[in-house]
């Protein structure tokens, strides 16, 4: 048995581009005030679930934020709320310029691309590993011969030309 299995599962979400967890956080607080857990819950709807920023991300790139004087915490029922500045709501408007012909930070992790791709093998590696741990010898044995399967329908995939592939309109 491989143990392949045994490794700790890489997450399936978006690793965000440089800069953009820190315009994420100044786009969102424009809308209103909002804690480090909320901001993370944001980004991930708005991404469909393509990128979750961690908190190890996010709560560093705040403190770091509210250091520089962009953006000011208080209290609220317990949690950390964090809003813009004056300066925050500057530092915003620049980056809104700088990327004016660009999409939201978190775009890039919308369907499209490879998002969908990641999407799938994300689903399949979890499936794979429910299998692997519960499953019987036949059911793993079934899995690999699928597995084994696609993988060469995969390989057939990129052996195409795209002069090959029919037209989407093509009934023939």
């Amino acid at each position: 048995m491989h143990h392949f299995f045994m490794t700790a599962p890489r997450p399936p979400h978006h690793r965000a581009r440089r800069g953009a967890v820190r315009r994420a956080i100044l786009t969102l607080l424009a809308e209103g005030p909002r804690h480090g857990y909320e901001l993370i819950r944001e980004l991930e709807d708005r991404s469909e679930g393509r990128w979750r920023p961690s908190p190890g991300s996010i709560y560093p790139t705040l403190h770091r934020m509210e250091a520089n004087g962009v953006l000011a915490s208080t209290e609220v029922d317990g949690k950390r709320q964090f809003s813009l500045t004056d300066r925050g709501k500057q530092r915003l408007e620049e980056l809104r310029k700088a990327h004016a012909d660009g999409p939201e930070p978190w775009a890039d992790a919308a369907p499209g691309r490879r998002g969908e791709l990641r999407r799938q093998m994300s689903e399949l590696q979890g499936q794979v590993r429910q299998i692997a741990q519960f499953g019987t010898p036949d059911q793993r044995a079934r899995a690999v011969a699928t597995l084994e399967t696609a993988k060469r329908e995969l390989y057939a995939v990129l052996a195409t030309f795209a002069g090959d592939e029919p037209d989407a309109g093509d009934e023939s």
